[in-house]
């Protein structure tokens, strides 16, 4: 058979199974910690071995000494993230290139944007919320929403748009806002005698938005109009309540029938909470577990909760896995600084491995493999910079993305990525097409995969490459190159 009519045969059996296997896209990594319920957790398999620097780019160095210091965020082809300085810019998540940059207000920025329906949604320090195209980087709208500033993540869902009012004015009334995407209010809930939301971003939870108080309140308010439709407050209200709460400097996130979060008084006193969550009301059902000083979002999967314990330049930190049933500890596992960020996972066939970063000075991004009663180091990698990281991480097409006070953002990939045959350090349709090639014997073997001539298109790990590996490239890269 000529090697034409070879290769069309091996692409029509390909397309067969592509039909009844189902080919899902990869995916993206819309605001912070993923989506509006904070899950934290993706089934992209991300780096998990010899971690390699694929691109760096840097942003800025500002006179406070900071670069980045919110999370980035991914949708389609690109990766965006929000300088301290209030740039927002889009690079290439392929080779960090820069596509597009655009201003907000001047001043230390710390809310992390979301993506929705390609638009950017920014609300920055003074007060103003934006959003821009996310394609050319154009602004669409700003408006002037509050003379405070805006310090926690924003929250997009159904072409609605949620943020907090952070700390500036000190104690008072402070309001949860609701805007749609063009820009129009639709609606602001006051809470009374707050300091505001740091940190504090929401959950949309069915018909409801759920977000944490800085005193260690939790409130829910309809989606439509803002009304509150329960408020507890996590000292006094429940069996499992704790006076030492301190305050929340953390976003909530769902699982399941229960929002979690945690608080922080001291460097020994902090607490993991879980909260029963029924018709948009909080029930006595659930625990709270004392870990030590903690702002990090929990993760929740598989009967586990995973969370960073630890603050700025702590002495010492963990990443820490609770059991989800009673809350009493699975493991630790030790860094020499706190854990301030959120731990993003990514969940696959060969476990789960959790990616966070630690709150000092010339940090590290860190990537544990769960053992089951212990965690194990898979890698850590330390910047070149010598920037403190105060964010985590994010999470998209098997590559890890996040940013540095240095001013720099960093994506980094597997050295060896099975299904990259053609060196780029992704796995896309190009390499579905050259996977048919070595099927069809257009392409060499050798002439694939890494510089040793290793069979990075062997996949299911059976010596050589066949259609079946290339139906699982396919998968990988989310496309069919035709």
């Amino acid at each position: 058979m000529c090697p034409k009519i070879r290769f069309v045969g091996v692409l029509v059996a390909l397309l067969v199974l592509m039909c009844l296997a189902g080919v899902s896209a990869a995916e993206d990594w819309h605001q912070f910690q993923k989506d509006s319920l904070n899950a934290g957790i993706i089934s992209d398999a991300a780096p998990r071995s010899d971690p390699e620097l694929v691109w760096s780019a840097f942003t800025h160095a500002s006179r406070w000494g900071g670069g980045i210091d919110v999370p980035p965020i991914v949708a389609g082809d690109l990766v965006y993230v929000y300088d301290i300085n209030g740039t927002l810019r889009a690079l290439n998540r392929i080779n960090g290139t820069l596509i597009w940059s655009n201003e907000t207000s001047v001043g230390f920025q710390g809310s992390t944007p979301a993506y929705g329906d390609g638009m950017i949604f920014v609300a920055s320090n003074i007060g103003d919320l934006y959003a821009f195209n996310a394609t050319t980087g154009g602004q669409r709208w700003k408006k002037h929403v509050t003379d405070r500033d805006f310090k926690c993540p924003v929250t997009y869902h159904n072409h609605k748009v949620y943020v907090g009012e952070g700390l500036s004015g000190g104690v008072r009334t402070k309001y949860y806002y609701c805007y749609d995407d063009s820009g129009a209010e639709l609606w602001k809930h006051a809470t009374n005698d707050t300091a505001g939301f740091l940190w504090c971003g929401a959950s949309v939870v069915d018909d409801y938005l759920v977000y944490p108080v800085h005193e260690g309140r939790l409130i829910s308010v309809y989606l439509d109009n803002g009304t509150l439709r329960d408020e507890v407050d996590l000292k006094s209200g429940f069996s499992f309540s704790r006076p030492d709460l301190g305050r929340i400097r953390a976003s909530v996130s769902y699982h399941e029938g229960y929002v979690y979060t945690t608080s922080e008084k001291s460097q020994m006193i902090g607490y993991v909470w879980k909260v029963g969550f029924k018709d948009g009301r909080f029930v006595d059902d659930g625990w709270s577990s004392c870990i030590g000083f903690s702002t990090s979002t929990p993760v929740i999967h598989d009967g586990r909760v995973y969370v960073g314990q630890g603050g700025h330049e702590h002495p010492s930190g963990n990443l820490t896995c609770l059991n989800d049933s009673n809350g009493e500890l699975i493991w630790n596992y030790a860094v020499p600084k706190g854990v301030k960020s959120s731990p993003a996972l990514s969940i696959g066939d060969d476990g789960i491995y959790i990616y966070f970063t630690t709150a000092m000075s010339d940090g590290s991004l860190y990537c544990l493999q769960d053992c089951g009663t212990s965690a194990a180091l898979a890698w850590e990698y330390n910047p070149p910079d010598n920037g403190y990281i105060l964010q985590g991480a994010a999470i998209s097409d098997g590559r890890v993305y996040f940013g540095t006070d240095g001013g720099y953002m960093y994506c980094i990939g597997d050295a060896h990525m099975g299904g990259d045959l053609n060196g780029d350090r992704v796995v896309t349709a190009v390499d579905t097409v050259i996977a048919l090639g070595i099927v069809a014997g257009t392409v060499p073997a050798l002439e694939a995969g890494d510089l040793n001539g290793d069979l990075n298109g062997d996949l299911n790990g059976d010596g050589r490459v066949t259609s079946l590996d290339a139906l699982m490239i396919m998968r990988v890269a989310g496309s069919v190159n035709s």
